[in-house]
């Protein structure tokens, strides 16, 4: 994430201009009277997109959207608090700040830039949700007092409370005509109707986590916002997404992270349960995007111990047997769930993100190393929030709390909007003889509601995990709120321990503030989540 924070660094310098600035002013950091409304609110949104990048490093991984490479095969230890030291400084002395100042600045006496100031209540209301959904209770109320230096963390709810009223703020003020738009908001382009449908959706998120914990007051405020007319994310043109291009002349490049780190050689390894969930699709039906997700640098997995060390092991003997282990074959070539071994050379071997979402390449069958001029040359997405997760919320809302569309309804067009956004996303790259065909998606959709018809809970809960894939936050939330997908791999060690219910603090955090006590134990559960200590692996 340093490419990130030095691009938002160039950003922040080009906006100054000819400020005279001391040598003890921090730059990223600009008072009300220093600041221009859009500079402030662009640093916001780059702040968001690193954020987002972070948050997504570990949580796919703990969900095995990818393989996870940490130190250490017990989940109490496999990630220390000092790796989650950026993510708090992003958040903390660039958004929140950022966003303050963005509100500040658009609310000043006799202006009514009220588009600007939605956008930084919905940014500072996403950040404090996803701060509490990754690590429980957090400083927030008295976060950014100069005069405090060590805020006391409040309680998720307290700080899932002030987000809702964020977000009730933000809609009020987008319904109002602004006396100046944004020069260039990087997501929506101004748009307050898009916004709107934005601050909607993430309230409907919030209220399906604490379905859990309060099923009448999650029912009743989702039933308002329905009966209210509330608009949330039902069309792609209104995802919530950061775009990338294949520009390259920047510094760092505007291509996907994710791209510069796997087209080239590869840094990082896909997930063997991914992989192979959706080789075998549903009901042994090809999920359809499985070549835009996955690219394989070879066709044919190795014999060789030195390049794959567990061709020659055995699966451990807590694994069921139709557990994947070591590959699933066909030459996918990923890693297993908290696999500690050491990194063999093979980084042009290893299977690889594909077209969707990091603009990568469609596997044609064809193999050979990916670089940086394959595909979609890394003009790929973060997906922040898309049309087809409100259809899984509804779907899973209409099972759990009875409100809402139809369950199965939604959930077919939860899985035929994703199938389309991936399928035109690399429609330009595909090869037209491999590309899933109208009646391929017909055949996996007849699958998932077949299987719907005994099993809804855990249909919604595995095909919302599979549209996922870029998108960590929404998949732990999910995991912990629903238990699915049930039959994910397990970890290699069956002493592992209890699965991460939440992230340690940030040692940041706990050395620098004394009302910060680190956990004991990455079980400790968030504040929705009632769901039993052993509930998930």
């Amino acid at each position: 994430m340093k490419k990130l924070r030095i691009f938002l660094f160039a950003l922040v310098v080009a906006g100054l201009g000819s400020c005279d600035l001391q040598l003890q002013e921090n730059p990223n950091a600009l008072s009300p009277d220093a600041a221009d409304l859009d500079f402030v609110m662009n640093s916001v949104q780059f702040g968001m997109a690193e954020f987002f990048h972070e948050v997504s490093d570990y949580t796919m991984e703990s969900t095995r959207l990818v393989a996870a490479q940490p130190r250490s095969s017990e989940y109490n230890s496999m990630w220390q608090g000092v790796d989650f030291d950026d993510l708090w400084e992003i958040a903390y002395a660039g958004i929140l700040a950022d966003s303050r100042n963005l509100v500040s600045l658009a609310t000043a006496e006799g202006a009514t830039s009220t588009v600007h100031a939605g956008i930084g209540k919905i940014c500072e209301a996403y950040v404090i949700m996803t701060l509490v959904d990754m690590f429980g209770p957090i400083p927030y109320l008295s976060a950014l007092d100069p005069n405090n230096f060590d805020p006391t963390p409040d309680a998720g709810d307290v700080v899932y409370d002030a987000a809702e009223a964020l977000l009730d703020e933000a809609i009020a003020l987008l319904a109002e005509t602004p006396d100046r738009l944004p020069a260039n908001d990087l997501f929506y382009g101004g748009d307050a109707s898009k916004w709107t449908k934005l601050a909607n959706t993430l309230k409907l998120k919030m209220y399906t986590n604490l379905r859990l914990i309060d099923a009448s007051g999650s029912t009743s405020k989702i039933q308002a916002m329905m009966d209210g007319g509330a608009a949330f994310i039902t069309d792609a043109s209104d995802d919530w997404q950061f775009q990338f291009s294949t520009n390259t002349s920047t510094t760092p490049f505007s291509v996907h992270p994710a791209f510069t780190d796997n087209y080239g050689a590869a840094s990082e390894y896909m997930s063997n349960y991914l992989m192979n969930e959706l080789i075998n699709g549903r009901n042994g039906v090809e999920d359809p995007r499985l070549r835009y997700y996955f690219y394989r640098q070879v066709l044919e997995n190795t014999e060789d111990v030195n390049e794959q060390p567990c061709v020659v092991q055995s699966p451990p003997a807590h694994y069921p047997a139709d557990m994947v282990f070591c590959s699933p074959g066909n030459g996918y070539w990923g890693r297993d769930h908290i696999d500690t071994d050491g990194i063999p050379p093979d980084n042009q071997l290893r299977t690889i993100y594909g077209v969707y979402p990091i603009g990568g390449a469609f596997d044609a069958s064809t193999g050979g190393a990916g670089t940086p001029s394959s595909g979609l040359q890394g003009a790929g997405i973060f997906p922040m929030m898309l049309s087809s997760w409100v259809n899984f919320m509804m779907a899973e809302l209409n099972v759990s709390l009875g409100i809402g569309p139809d369950a199965a309804t939604s959930l077919e067009n939860g899985v035929r909007s994703h199938i389309a956004k991936v399928m035109n996303m690399g429609a330009a790259v595909a090869d037209p003889a491999l590309a899933p065909t109208a009646e391929d998606v017909d055949a996996y959709v007849a699958e998932v509601l077949a299987d719907f018809g005994s099993a809804q809970e855990s249909t919604i809960g595995r095909e919302y995990y599979i549209t996922l894939f870029g998108n960590g936050i929404e998949a732990y939330n999910n995991y912990r709120r629903t238990g699915m997908p049930g039959n994910i791999q397990l970890p290699l060690n069956p002493n592992a321990g209890s699965f991460n219910r939440t992230y340690l603090y940030p040692s940041a955090s706990v050395d620098r503030n004394q009302s910060m006590t680190q956990k004991s134990s990455v079980a400790q559960q968030v504040f929705w989540d009632n769901n039993p200590a052993d509930f998930i692996k």
